[in-house]
């Protein structure tokens, strides 16, 4: 009987001291832990981070995750006089400013203090503040500092006895500066005139801009496929002042053009070279503009600046380039068997597929650009007593040249065979699939000289 009652006491005891376990663990979780805290005058932030699958870092990912969760109370307001409104309108930049401006947010929280951290077997949990007044007056201060440094910027970016490049730096640097703040109106005295300084720097960044032109110093470009373009001189400028040492985009949908210079020279001036012309199209074109990447690199690493700089256009020129193919006079000596004949069926095959890949055949020699020769001769075969069936081989020779003489395009073809009843349909035969290899593969070999 002593026993049995040992054993329910012992069973009681130990229920009240696990009871009493549980309710103690429950009363040490902080309030903030069971109810999402409000304070009035406060931000709040909460982080949580798992200890088992961050073991080394977890309290710097619960102290992320809580200010990232604080500064997601701090809502930006996007005032109607702000430069991004502006930005919008024209170039749709709403979702990169925005979530932009809420990196920025979390960069720039200063003033926060920790109220208190808890674990809980895996957990750890951390509880931030901000009081909203002393964030505002943080703000504030950094705004109106941000706000004058960009004004000096902006005065450095329009005094015309600057360089280009340094003036170009300072519009940059003042829109890097007023990033966080681009969403405000910005109000402020500027060269004696109350101005939203935000959109005051972009506007006379546009007029800077606007300065900057790209000048095709040569001729009319007229050119035969195949040939050389030579050297294609381009002049910079900026308020008439040659543009020193900077880069060029030259881009063309047909032309390979290749840059001779790096930079511009101390007259502006820029040399690119087009080495072949290998596109049948008649007008062709080059597209430049000033390339200020590594002016924009120097400025800022920050994407959303760089994208609103880049959205910047400056003037952009398109080059034409004329493109002919060349008249061709063909001519032709085809024997049959060593014999002359006056037969122009090879030099026919060739016009005619000359024409049908885009180049002209001439009938008269001082009209032509080239002279296309065609020498052919046929040979028989043995002869064997009894056969049915004779057969010929053809040679044939194909040579052009320019007006100089300079020989173009050579190709030839030996032992074409034809195999006919006599000897006569044979050499027609022959000539038959000559006239095959002309328009399969020996023009169009030629044409492919001119655009390869």
């Amino acid at each position: 009987m002593n026993k049995i009652l040992f054993v329910f006491v012992l069973f009681f005891t130990f229920c009240g001291t696990k009871k009493q376990t549980v309710n103690q663990e429950i009363s040490n979780i902080p309030y903030w832990v069971k109810n999402y805290p409000v304070l009035d005058g406060y931000y709040v932030g909460i982080g949580i981070a798992d200890k088992s699958s961050h073991p080394e870092n977890f309290i710097q990912i619960a102290q992320q995750n809580a200010l990232q969760n604080l500064s997601s109370q701090i809502k930006v307001n996007i005032a109607s006089e702000s430069v991004f409104l502006q930005l919008e309108r024209e170039y749709g930049f709403e979702e990169d400013f925005k979530s932009n401006i809420k990196i920025q947010a979390n960069e720039y929280l200063e003033g926060y203090e920790l109220e208190g951290t808890f674990t809980q077997k895996n957990e750890y949990w951390v509880f931030y503040k901000l009081n909203k007044e002393k964030h505002n007056e943080i703000q504030n201060a950094r705004k109106f500092e941000a706000i004058e440094l960009a004004k000096s910027h902006l005065s450095k970016a329009i005094d015309s006895y600057a360089t280009s490049k340094e003036r170009y730096l300072n519009f940059v640097s003042a829109l890097n500066v007023l990033k966080p703040y681009l969403s405000e109106p910005l109000q402020t005295t500027f060269d004696r005139k109350n101005v939203f300084l935000g959109s005051e720097i972009i506007s006379s960044f546009r007029s800077f801009a606007d300065d900057f032109k790209l000048r095709y110093t040569g001729k009319k470009i007229k050119v035969m496929i195949g040939d050389k373009v030579g050297n294609i001189e381009i002049n910079v400028v900026h308020e008439d002042n040659p543009v020193n040492n900077i880069d060029l985009t030259l881009l063309s949908d047909h032309l390979k053009v290749e840059k001779f210079s790096n930079k511009t020279n101390e007259k502006g001036n820029f040399t690119a070279v087009i080495p072949k012309i290998t596109s049948t199209e008649p007008t062709q074109k080059i597209s430049v503009a000033i390339n200020f990447s590594e002016w924009l690199n120097l400025g800022t690493k920050d994407e959303f600046i760089r994208k609103l700089i880049n959205s910047i256009q400056t003037q952009e020129i398109n080059i034409p380039i004329y493109v002919y193919t060349p008249n061709i006079y063909v001519k032709s000596l085809e024997k049959h068997f060593n014999k002359d004949t006056n037969s122009s069926d090879l030099k026919f095959a060739a016009e005619s597929s000359l024409s049908k890949l885009g180049f002209t055949a001439v009938s008269q020699k001082k009209d032509a650009d080239l002279i296309m020769t065609i020498l052919s001769n046929t040979e028989k075969g043995k002869n064997i007593n009894g056969q049915k069936m004779f057969t010929a081989f053809l040679d044939l020779s194909i040579q052009v040249k320019d007006q100089n003489g300079m020989v173009v395009f050579s190709d030839q073809v030996n032992k074409i065979k034809g195999i006919q009843l006599d000897f006569e349909q044979a050499n027609t035969d022959a000539y038959k699939n000559a006239k095959n290899d002309i328009k399969e593969r020996l023009i169009p070999d030629f044409v492919s000289s001119f655009t390869k």
